[in-house]
């Protein structure tokens, strides 16, 4: 989720699924690219092949993800628009007299929609008789010989690579941080209880969550990306408490 939609361009890329119209800003080519370098090394693809399936699977992830809400958005008819823009996205619309109900639903079914992909890809996997670890999770899934166990080949790289950004990213998504999509439904949830200070509170449980997920991102998971961006989430989070 972004904060706010960045502005037009002469290199945006512009299309429809269905009736939603999408624009791709260039950065999000760009940082996706930058982000896929890292994401391929040690893989036994070239770098660059490995940089283009890195940024197929997230395009087409966040793609999804945006269209959950877009969707859900339309359903309670609210005609949406989605940007897409360096490593998120974004559906816009306006909402006329939304609910908490209809918040949370429309929060949830950008990361819903990822899972459901997320699934279906695992369950192809499955179906071919291999069993798999779900990347970035302690968890491996079915009983036959592991998918990877012929290599990291151009076809399992970008599997591993869907699978990562639609359960991984789609978990840590669901984090109660402002401005992820679980920051909005925590927020929404607490409005029911303390309605007058939700923001407040939502902010601070912000700052707390984000700052654990920093630590644990750089100790137990070893990425500097998820420390740095949990962090900046906990600082924005500080930051807006204070504004």
């Amino acid at each position: 989720m972004l904060l706010a939609e960045p502005p037009s361009t002469n290199f945006d890329v512009h299309f429809a699924v269905g009736k939603i119209p999408v624009r791709v800003h260039p950065l999000f080519w760009v940082i996706s690219l930058v982000f896929g370098a890292m994401a391929v090394r040690g893989a036994a693809v070239h770098v660059f092949v490995g940089m283009a399936l890195w940024t197929a699977a997230v395009f087409v992830s966040i793609l999804v993800h945006e269209l959950g809400h877009a969707v859900m958005a339309k359903v309670h008819g609210w005609p949406p628009r989605i940007v897409l823009y360096g490593m998120g996205g974004l559906a816009i619309y306006s909402p006329t007299r939304q609910t908490r109900k209809s918040r949370i639903l429309i929060d949830f079914a950008g990361p819903g929609a990822g899972f459901v992909l997320g699934g279906l890809i695992l369950a192809a996997v499955l179906l071919s008789g291999h069993s798999i670890s779900l990347p970035g999770l302690p968890l491996r899934v079915g009983s036959g010989p592991d998918f990877l166990a012929g290599g990291a080949g151009r076809l399992e790289l970008f599997v591993i690579f869907l699978l990562y950004v639609n359960f991984f990213w789609g978990l840590l998504n669901l984090a109660p941080v402002q401005p992820l999509d679980g920051g909005g439904i925590a927020r929404a949830v607490i409005e029911k209880f303390r309605p007058r200070d939700a923001w407040a509170l939502s902010l601070k449980l912000g700052i707390g969550v984000a700052a654990v997920l920093a630590v644990v991102g750089f100790v137990l998971w070893h990425s500097e990306f998820l420390a740095i961006m949990f962090g900046w989430l906990a600082y924005n989070n500080w930051r807006m408490l204070n504004a």
